[in-house]
């Protein structure tokens, strides 16, 4: 892949229906990427126009799950991860209006076996709707089916 090439989103991340909410990813690194996407009236926090600002803690963790899988190669498939932490969040903006383009940058901070630190940003060309650092982890597959749901 280019490093600019537009990639679909999809075959890189678990989500899926309603929650699948990047749509492109471009400049894949070992250490960031890039993904765009559209805001829809179908996303959820969608409100009289608009979606809450919260959903760009989404974006961000689509953004890294599609990292991850693309850092295992082709024909890897996504990974469950978990979004552990919230270290920091600045949100600038209330509300993301629907047909708002978006821009989620994502740079690895640094990680340790399973758990990583990423800082993402979301914006579109006219605002900057979120700057945060999160925590994740994404353990092996014989971990996440030993979890209960309560």
């Amino acid at each position: 892949m280019e490093q600019n090439e537009l990639l679909p989103a999809e075959p890189l991340i678990p989500q899926r229906r309603r929650m699948r909410l990047i749509e492109w990813v471009r400049k894949p690194t070992q250490n960031s990427l890039q993904a765009e996407t559209t805001v829809t009236g179908a996303w959820p926090l969608n409100r009289d126009g608009a979606v809450s600002s919260l959903i760009c803690v989404e974006l961000v963790a689509q953004a890294i799950s599609a990292l991850s899988t693309w850092r295992r190669g082709e024909g890897a498939r996504p990974r469950v991860g978990l979004l552990v932490g919230i270290k920091e969040a600045e949100f600038s903006n209330f509300s993301v209006p629907v047909r708002t383009r978006l821009v989620i940058q994502i740079d690895e901070l640094y990680h340790v076996g399973d758990y990583a630190v990423f800082q993402g940003m979301v914006s579109s060309e006219l605002a900057s709707f979120c700057k945060i650092i999160v925590q994740v982890m994404e353990p092996e597959k014989e971990v996440l089916s030993n979890l209960k749901i309560l």
